[in-house]
């Protein structure tokens, strides 16, 4: 599919916080991703290094400023200037799952996650991810469970239910999501149902039995995000580089010269994140001390 016949409902997104783009991607390039994704992995655990980066990954790098990503990020945003701030990675998750334990919990992506009073509320989020699940999920679980209109409003009770929507993506298929949205990973459906969404209370409450069961495929996705240039996006790095995983992932990646010209020539801004964090521990500022998410000063 060329960048002139992707189809996106901007209205959409802006309205739920979501849209899922069929076939932005042909069922061979996901094959490839997975196979370059499990590269990476496998070399990183025979090192015992942590993954990094992916823009700082020489087999996966080209993902990160792919013409068809940066063209939705740009119709979105309404804007030609899009900025990579050292956002991306891949997870693969196995098939030792246990019901009840192994549950993505609901969260939010933004710096300020639960009152709508802070800076990160004002106005439309300009942070937004993009999630390639490399296995069909068309009727299996393992998914992503997002909470509909969850990026403008705090929903609870029984009204938050009826917002959950899972991502029937197949092989191919691309969610981008505002990173305000409220949404949970390791999703699940109902079996025989696979639009029916089980988020981490029914996971954990509705028998085994009644559960779609996950693919024959290790569970692998890669997400990517972009964003503005703007006060969001300066706020959410200066959140960002006091997460732990943040300088686990940032401290030894390095942007290759031939990466930076090909960012350069996809006309993608790219906010060095990794020299930032660097920077900060040469100059002993405090960098990596918080272990999950935690509250940025106004």
């Amino acid at each position: 599919m060329t960048t002139k016949n992707v189809k996106l409902d901007q209205d959409k997104f802006w309205r739920d916080g979501f849209v899922v783009l069929r076939g932005l991607f042909s069922r061979s390039e996901f094959r490839t991703l997975r196979e370059r994704v499990m590269e990476s992995l496998h070399a990183r655990e025979r090192d015992g290094t942590p993954v990094v980066d992916c823009l700082a990954e020489t087999v996966l790098a080209p993902y990160v400023y792919d013409e068809r990503l940066l063209t939705v990020a740009r119709r979105l945003l309404g804007s030609s200037d899009i900025a990579y701030f050292g956002d991306s990675n891949y997870a693969v998750v196995g098939h030792n799952y246990e019901p009840g334990r192994d549950v993505g919990g609901w969260h939010r992506d933004n710096t300020d996650r639960s009152d709508t009073t802070l800076p990160d509320w004002d106005g439309r989020y300009s942070l937004i991810r993009f999630g390639l699940y490399l296995q069909d999920h068309g009727g299996t679980s393992g998914g992503l469970i997002v909470r509909r209109t969850s990026h403008d409003r705090i929903l609870r009770g029984w009204r938050a239910h009826l917002a959950d929507r899972y991502l029937n993506t197949r092989e191919g298929d691309v969610g981008v999501w505002s990173m305000r949205i409220q949404h949970a990973g390791l999703g699940r459906c109902l079996r025989g149902m696979p639009w029916f969404p089980l988020g981490p209370h029914w996971q954990k409450t509705l028998p085994e039995a009644l559960q779609a069961p996950f693919g024959a495929e290790e569970r692998a996705g890669f997400w990517v995000s972009y964003g503005l240039n703007d006060h969001h996006l300066q706020r959410h790095c200066d959140y960002l580089v006091r997460r732990t995983e943040r300088l686990e992932m940032w401290r030894d990646a390095y942007y290759s010269a031939e990466t930076r010209a090909a960012c350069v020539r996809a006309g993608l801004t790219i906010i060095d994140m990794p020299a930032r964090i660097r920077a900060m521990l040469e100059a002993g500022e405090t960098v990596g001390d918080q272990r999950r998410h935690y509250q940025l000063a106004v």
